[in-house]
């Protein structure tokens, strides 16, 4: 695995601790991906739908049974990356 992937594992591990959905522009700010290519290789699971698309708010591709089932939990979506930035030092980046 390499270093943006730990990344990645990392964000979307605590986004799916906390129930909060951040979108594919702002993950891809962090690990240093465009916004079209930073899930590309992730399997569509839970954890990784926490990863969604500034429009629908909800990830891409996935299947209502790929999704997290506390998706929708929290109505708040995280769009940008200084505020996801933000958001992953308060919650033990």
């Amino acid at each position: 695995m390499n270093a943006k992937q730990q990344q990645l594992a990392r964000i979307t591990a605590l986004l799916e601790q906390h129930t909060q959905r951040a979108t594919y522009g702002a993950v891809g700010g962090i690990v240093g991906l465009p916004a079209q290519s930073v899930m590309s290789g992730q399997m569509k699971m839970p954890r990784n739908s926490w990863v969604v698309s500034t429009t629908t708010k909800r990830p891409t591709g996935y299947s209502p049974q790929e999704c997290h089932p506390l998706l929708a939990r929290n109505a708040e979506v995280i769009r940008d990356t200084e505020t996801l930035r933000a958001w992953l030092d308060r919650h033990g980046w």
